[in-house]
């Protein structure tokens, strides 16, 4: 088992949906959740019933699974639940953070959302912000701004995204999670639209 926390911005699902088929690809099984929240897919197992995501996993080598909540979304599965069900994938892949759909943010105190058991945390930012005024394109306006001492109009640069990263980032969850590896991985433009549902058939 691997635990894999996608945090930050703009490609989060699509980072999640890309390294799913990799890593299936590869012939290993594959638990896909959440610990805060994220839309539904078709066949998802959306509740918390470890029978089901053990047959979903055999059948397919690919489970996405969650607490059902309103709006289409799914929520985290309860801890002991998620604990099981991580003993049943060769990788688990888990979107511990939101953005509201913005492809820049700064982390509130409260974020990311990291599972104990992780390996490896993915920070993710949208390529596709720079060239726009961070009024338009971040989430957490505010603590991004204070963040890279900008203005709501000045325009995202590449280092702006760099600095987000590491101040944002890498360097709180470095400390709070010192044997976890860390990386940045900014999203394009073209692999942020890829969000067809994933099959496994």
């Amino acid at each position: 088992m691997y635990v894999i926390a996608i945090v930050g911005a703009g490609g989060k699902t699509s980072r999640i949906k890309n390294l799913t088929r990799e890593y299936v690809q590869q012939g290993k099984s594959v638990l896909v959740t959440t610990t805060t929240h994220m839309g539904l897919e078709p066949d998802m197992v959306l509740f918390e019933n470890l029978e089901d995501i053990r047959q979903q996993l055999e059948k397919q080598h690919v489970c996405i699974c969650g607490s059902p909540v309103k709006e289409r979304k799914i929520a985290s599965l309860p801890e002991e639940i998620y604990k099981q069900a991580c003993e049943l994938a060769d990788i688990v892949l888990v979107e511990a953070d939101g953005s509201k759909h913005m492809p820049v943010k700064f982390p509130a105190a409260h974020e990311p959302v990291i599972p104990e058991n992780v390996n490896e945390i993915q920070v993710v930012m949208g390529l596709h912000a720079i060239g726009h005024p961070f009024c338009e394109v971040s989430h957490r306006l505010e603590l991004v701004k204070q963040c890279l001492d900008v203005s709501d109009t000045d325009l995202v640069t590449k280092a702006h995204l760099e600095k987000l990263y590491l101040e944002g980032y890498q360097k709180p969850l470095q400390e709070k999670y010192p044997n976890a590896k860390i990386g940045f991985f900014p999203a394009d433009h073209s692999h942020f639209f890829d969000l067809e549902p994933l099959k496994f058939y």
